[in-house]
This record gives structure tokens, C-alpha cells and sequence, in this order.
């Protein structure tokens, strides 16, 4: 068994953040032109952002943000749940966990999505954080079947030092639900807006505010990977997501913490599914592969 901890699909009612200056703005419609460049550059494009990630090379990512939004938003438009299970029978994955990220991808039909796969997805709900009864509606969401919970700190300015996130954290502890993993989205992507208090920074402050809670760190901090193994070092009670990084990050990763705490994801369709998975074969011995592939997930998911 394979688990892809980290997928995404676009729903009837799915969305984007209006433009905001030089953020999420696209420069053309998705058409078969534009399928067809994306599908011909996508692997160039998935290995220059696994591999050129310094402060010179975001500087350029944000040179070209529309165009960088334009093809992730073509990635996402075009994969609904038939075209994931697709992928995940071509690349051997068993199940995958998909993401919804409320206003944009609202979990209610991320839920409805998955409940008619036979289990193949398992659906992680979120909240709109700036919604004014954004408490009622956390509290509605730990009713819903959903196997954990998604924040993505840039895409919904809900920073990890928010007081709204930590209110919402606080009421799944106190739940009968502190069981369910919170998927933390961390890395400083080009594509969305710069927070004003870096992750790096909150991400330590959040763990240790909720030692019950069991977290994952989402792409493994993508750029500062460091700084998500340092927190990982010191808090026993965060993953490490494995999404965006090549082969030497993952072995690094595993050298230091250990394989117990890692999990495979590869947030498809913005990443390459085969490619991330090539990733995690590679960097690791077949042992440790299964427990980052499936053993680590399925515990987390409570699925033995």
C-alpha cells in the first residue's frame, strides 16, 4: 500500500483569490492550447522549483507570478476525483488524501467527492478562518467524515500565529476529535502573498501551544527545510511532509529525524505525482520507504 498524504481536486463550486496586485493573476484561459504547453513543460517545471530555491531564485519566481499562477491554476481546473484516481492507478498509490481549502475549495464538496470512492480519498476539511462565525462552523466541520484538517496560512491568510487558528486549535483539543491530524501548509511559494510574521518563526510557537495535537508540516518547509526539521527536532507532536523535494532533501530529512516522522505526499496536480514519488523511492531503503509511504500514514489516519 501506497498513501499520498497531500492531493488536491477542483469542485463544482471551486474558486481563486481575487488578483491582488501581482498575486493571483493569470495571462490566459485554460484551452488546449495552453493544456498542451502546461503538459509539455510540466516536468521542466516541476524540477526547476524541486531544485533552484534560493532567495535569487523566489526573486525571480515573483518576477513571473502570473505566469506561475496561470499553470497551476491550469493543474488545478483540470483534475477533478476521476482524473486523481486515474493518476494514482497509473503511479500504484492506494489511497490519497485530498484537501479542501474553504472559501476556495469548499470542504463540503470535497467531502461529497470522496465519499463515493470506495475509501480510495480521504477528505481533509478546513474553514474560512475570516468568516464571522468561523468557531460555529470549525465546530460543524469536527461533525463532518473527515480524516483530518487543512490550513494553508497563505492561500487563506490565516497565519499560524493567529489568534483565530489557535482559537480553532484550542476547540479541537478540548474535542472528542483531537485525534484528527491538522495539515499545516509551509514554504515561502512565489505564487501568494508574503505573510508579515514567517511561518518559520510561528511554526515552533504553534507546536508547543498544543502538545495534544498532532500536526504535519506541509512540504517540509519547501525552501527552508531546515527550519521544519528544526521544529520537528524539538516538537514530538509534527510530520514532515515530503511534497516539492528532491531525493538529497528527503535523505537529509530522514538521517536526522528519523523515518517515523515523515509521510509521502505530493500535492498533485500542482507537483507530479510520479515524479514525487520517484523522489521518495530514491532517497530512501525499501523499510524506510514503507513507513514514510504507508506505515506513518496509515496510523496517523487510524486505517489499521
Amino acid at each position: 500500500m501506497i498513501i499520498d498524504f497531500h492531493c488536491h481536486i477542483t469542485t463544482p463550486g471551486s474558486r481563486f483569490p481575487e488578483p491582488d496586485g501581482p498575486y493571483y493573476r493569470t495571462i490566459a484561459p485554460v484551452n488546449p492550447a495552453t493544456n498542451l504547453i502546461g503538459q509539455m513543460t510540466q516536468e521542466a517545471v516541476d524540477l526547476l522549483a524541486e531544485r533552484w530555491r534560493s532567495p535569487r531564485a523566489l526573486k525571480a519566481y515573483r518576477n513571473f507570478g502570473p505566469v506561475i499562477f496561470t499553470e497551476m491554476s491550469r493543474r488545478m481546473l483540470t483534475t477533478d476525483a476521476s482524473r486523481l484516481l486515474g493518476e494514482m492507478a497509473a503511479n500504484g498509490i492506494s489511497k490519497s488524501v485530498v484537501v479542501a481549502m474553504d472559501p476556495f475549495v469548499p470542504t463540503t464538496e470535497v467531502v461529497h467527492s470522496c465519499g463515493h470512492r470506495q475509501g480510495l480519498l480521504l477528505p481533509f476539511g478546513s474553514v474560512d478562518g475570516h468568516a464571522a462565525d468561523y468557531l460555529e462552523r470549525f465546530a460543524g466541520l469536527l461533525t463532518q467524515p473527515i480524516a483530518g484538517i487543512k490550513f494553508h496560512s497563505d492561500l487563506q491568510q490565516l497565519p499560524l500565529e493567529s489568534p483565530r487558528l489557535h482559537r480553532m486549535m484550542e476547540a479541537l483539543a478540548a474535542s472528542s476529535q483531537s485525534h484528527l491530524p491538522v495539515y499545516m501548509h509551509t514554504g515561502n511559494f512565489p505564487i501568494y502573498r508574503p505573510l508579515e510574521v514567517p511561518w518559520e518563526e510561528s511554526l515552533p510557537k504553534l507546536l508547543a501551544a498544543f502538545p495534544t495535537l498532532t500536526f504535519v508540516c506541509g512540504h517540509a518547509g519547501w525552501d527552508h527545510p531546515r527550519a521544519a526539521l528544526k521544529a520537528a527536532l524539538r516538537y514530538p507532536n509534527v510530520y514532515l511532509e515530503t511534497s516539492w523535494q528532491p531525493p538529497t532533501a528527503i535523505r537529509r530529512l530522514c538521517d536526522k529525524l528519523g523515518p517515523e516522522r515523515l509521510l509521502f505526499g505530493s500535492d498533485y496536480p500542482l507537483f507530479s505525482q510520479a515524479r514525487a514519488l520517484r523522489n521518495t523511492r530514491a532517497a530512501l531503503s525499501d523499510r524506510e520507504f514503507e513507513m514514510v509511504s504507508a506505515t506513518n500514514a496509515r496510523r496517523l489516519l487510524r486505517l489499521d
